[in-house]
Formats: structure tokens, sequence, C-alpha cells
């Protein structure tokens, strides 16, 4: 009998199955798409059983079964729920490594429940090299289930540079897709800040490709070192196949999106969490497709030149920039978790998030161990900022993030996430901000009252108007 089960042999499946075996686990692998079996056949392998119909698949595993479900989010998970459903015993596992939606992961943890089953919803992050050689994982569930399941899990995902594995349980029901959905918007916050830098670097310093290679290169081996930092150096040092160019000036400048970073959004208007930068990476993803129309349609491009004196330090400052926005990015996607775990009633363990974070998936970077030390001091933490660490180089590099945007502003470069993760650091600590004209205007046109700054209670005033 085979110790785990694989359903969904395309890439991701197919090599989170061979990274299982890969450690000594025996595993069964099924697909509705009979040549996924096929090419997972072709392995050979005494510890991969290859099944082409329901019920061979789930007669293969022992019990409680432990099955792995990598397939589409949405309906074709509920599906094959059903599927599985007649053919599964009381106390069998179930884990939807897909993207979904942590709603639905709610919605099914408590169908399943209604019929015995343990049902745990994983994020998984990394990629298919991630999934084949060590992912990073989230998952949630009810815990004694992820128990049973965890020295496999530990066994499979990428290690930090400690040695601990990347995975820990996050939580309850859908709480393992919930800190997969955060990581994704924090994700795409980080990546747009690296895009704009890299625009700075090439509008305003005038830096040819090579030479921005050889500068983020330099700063992954300094002030922002992460995985991003390293490939964004390889992405603008790679040749183009087609012509003698680099590939990165035959890229169409548009961005594509999934759902995931949407859904934080979503949930952070809900929670009334400041999630600006995401917000801002979102929306500069539909700009740059909206951007590409226009243009398709013969709108004239606009084209501004910097042609001021460029500062010696002025890439030094880039440097520092990034390293803060980067900071501001993890800190809203944390700032989101703690308001979520208030509001949904979870045990979220902040610590081990950032551990789970360290290895393994896209957003790793060395600044995810000073969140690991930032949280394990005991503190709640409602903002990173909060933290000794993390306010110090808010302090430091608070001037360079200025100084970026002022130039960006002079050379008519766009910067929304860089632009927003300033607006968010002058303003989430603020007591001065402008939001009492916004309250007395609304008490003015619709009575809805207001708070005092010297006394308690609540107030209206009648208003007037001067003749």
């Amino acid at each position: 009998m085979q110790q785990f089960g694989v359903i969904g042999l395309s890439v991701m499946g197919k090599n989170l199955a061979l990274n299982v075996r890969n450690h000594g686990f025996s595993v069964s692998g099924f697909s509705i798409d009979k040549p996924e079996v096929d090419a997972f056949a072709k392995y050979e392998d005494d510890k991969l059983k290859p099944c082409y119909s329901w019920e061979e698949f789930v007669n293969s595993l022992e019990k409680p079964r432990k099955i792995l479900i990598q397939i589409m989010a949405g309906d074709p998970v509920d599906q094959t729920l059903q599927k599985l459903l007649p053919l599964l015993d009381k106390g069998d596992i179930l884990i939807d490594g897909g993207n979904s939606n942590y709603h639905d992961t709610n919605r099914r943890f408590h169908e399943m429940e209604k019929h015995g089953i343990h049902f745990i919803g994983m994020g998984v992050s990394g990629g298919e090299e991630g999934a084949l050689n060590g992912p990073a994982l989230m998952p949630g569930g009810d815990e004694p289930a992820y128990n049973k399941v965890a020295p496999i899990l530990e066994a499979i995902a990428a290690k930090n540079t400690e040695g601990k594995p990347c995975v820990s349980y996050m939580g309850p029901e859908g709480a393992g897709h919930y800190v997969k959905m955060v990581h994704n918007g924090i994700e795409y916050g980080i990546m747009q800040e690296f895009s704009e830098v890299y625009n700075l670097l090439r509008d305003v310093a005038h830096k040819s490709n090579d030479e921005m290679s050889k500068i983020f290169d330099k700063w992954n081996h300094g002030k922002v070192e992460a995985y991003l930092s390293e490939i964004t150096s390889k992405v603008l040092a790679q040749k183009d196949d087609l012509t003698a160019d680099h590939i990165i000036d035959h890229i169409l400048n548009v961005a594509s999106y999934k759902d995931t970073g949407n859904w934080m959004l979503e949930d952070g208007v809900v929670l009334g969490a400041p999630v600006t930068v995401v917000g801002e990476a979102v929306m500069a993803r539909f700009m740059s497709k909206q951007a590409h129309l226009a243009i398709k349609s013969g709108i004239k491009p606009t084209k501004f030149e910097y042609k001021g004196e460029i500062p010696d330090d002025l890439v030094d400052e880039f440097e520092k920039t990034l390293q803060l926005a980067q900071a501001v990015a993890y800190a809203q996607g944390f700032q989101q978790l703690t308001m979520a775990a208030d509001a949904y009633k979870r045990d979220l363990r902040y610590k081990g998030i950032a551990q789970d974070w360290e290895a393994g998936c896209i957003i790793r970077s060395a600044m995810l161990k000073d969140i690991e030390k930032a949280y394990d001091k005991g503190d709640k933490l409602m903002n990173l900022f909060q933290d000794d660490y993390f306010r110090d180089l808010m302090e430091k590099n608070l001037p360079a993030l200025r100084k970026s945007v002022e130039f960006a502003t002079k050379a008519g470069v766009p910067t929304p996430t860089l632009s927003a993760a300033l607006n968010y650091l002058e303003s989430i600590f603020n007591p001065n901000l402008p939001a009492n004209l916004i309250q007395g205007q609304r008490d003015y046109f619709g009575a809805h009252t207001y708070l005092r700054n010297d006394r308690e209670g609540v107030f209206h005033t009648e208003w007037y108007e001067e003749k």
C-alpha cells in the first residue's frame, strides 16, 4: 500500500509527487487526463504507482488515506471531492494544494467534516522548481489531521538557513489559503516595487540593461538580499534568441494577473486594512493592459526624459528605497493577517508564517528573518514598524524613499507602489492627518456626528452658512 496519493499530474502535481518519492515515501498518482498518468508511469519506480481509475487510486493507499489534490482551483475541486466521497473512509485526509479562495476552503472544510473526512487547505509557493526541490507550504485545517501528514510535508518543504522546514500549521478551516492569498498580495506589491526601481534606473539614472543587472546582483548581496533581486539580475542580463538585443526590451509591456492579489485587496477593504501598496500593485497590472490597448488604438504614448543633474549617490538611494518599500509591503501583509485574525477569530502564528516564507517561495528574502525576530519577542504588533529594527530602518531610509519619489516626479516616471509606501509611512503614525475635515463635511451634509479630541462623547453641530 502506498503512503501518499496525488490527484492531478501536470507539472506541479507530478513534481510534488516526485518530491515525496525523493524523500523516501511511496506515492500513487492519478489524473483524469490519461496522458498525464502515462507520463507518470514512464518513471518505472517501485515507489511510484500510476493509477488509471478513481477506485484503483483510492484502494492503493494505506489508511488513513492522505491525498493531495493538485488541480485547478474552483469547481474542479468540488467535482473531485464528490468523486472521492463514496470511496473514502472516515478519518481519511484530503489536502487541497491549489490556489483556492479561502471562502471555498472554509465551506469545503465543513462539508467534509460532516462525512468524517479531514480537509486541509494548503498554500503552495515556489512554482514548478519549488514543487520538486522544496516549496513553502501553508497548511490549514484541523491540527490533529495536520500532525498526521506533517512528517511528509516537513520532509518535502524547503529548508531555511537554519535547516528548519518551511511549513507549519497556519490555523483552522481556510487559514492556510488565507495566508497564501496574503503571500501572493505581498508578491504583487514587491514585484511592482522592483519594476518601478528598474524604471528609475533606466529612465532617470540612464543605466543600461547590463549595468542594471550588475546593480541588482550587488543589491542581492547587500541591503536587498532576496530571490526577486537574484532573478531580476538574470532577467535583465538575458540576451534575446530572436534578435541581437536583450530579451527585456522585447517583452510586451503588459503584466498578467490571477485572482489572489485581487482577493487580498477585497478582504483588506472588508477589514479596513490599509494595504495601499498591494492595491496600487494590482491597479498597476490593470493599468498596463489599458495603456497597451490605448497605444495599440493609435494614442500617442507619453514620453518624458529627465535631463537634470544625477547625484553620484542616486543608485545607492534607490537601493535604500527598495529595501524600505519591500519592508512596507511585508508590513501591510502582516497587518492584514493581524486584523483578519481578530475579525475571524483565528490564532495565526506570525513568527511561523515569516519562517515559512524564508525559503522556497517567491517573496523569500533576508528581511523575513528580521520579521521572525520581531514576532519572536512576544509583543503583539499591530504594525511591523512598531518593532525597533523596522522603526530604525524607516528613520534611516525614509529620506532615500522621498528622494526617489521626487526624482521620479521630475522625470515623469510613475511610481504607484513607491509613492504608496511613502504615503503609508508618512501617515500610519501621524496624528495630524486631515481626516477631521472629512468628518466635519460628513456631519454637515449628513449629520453623521463626530468624536472630539478634547472630551469624550459623540457630537453633532448645527452647521450654518454665513450670509
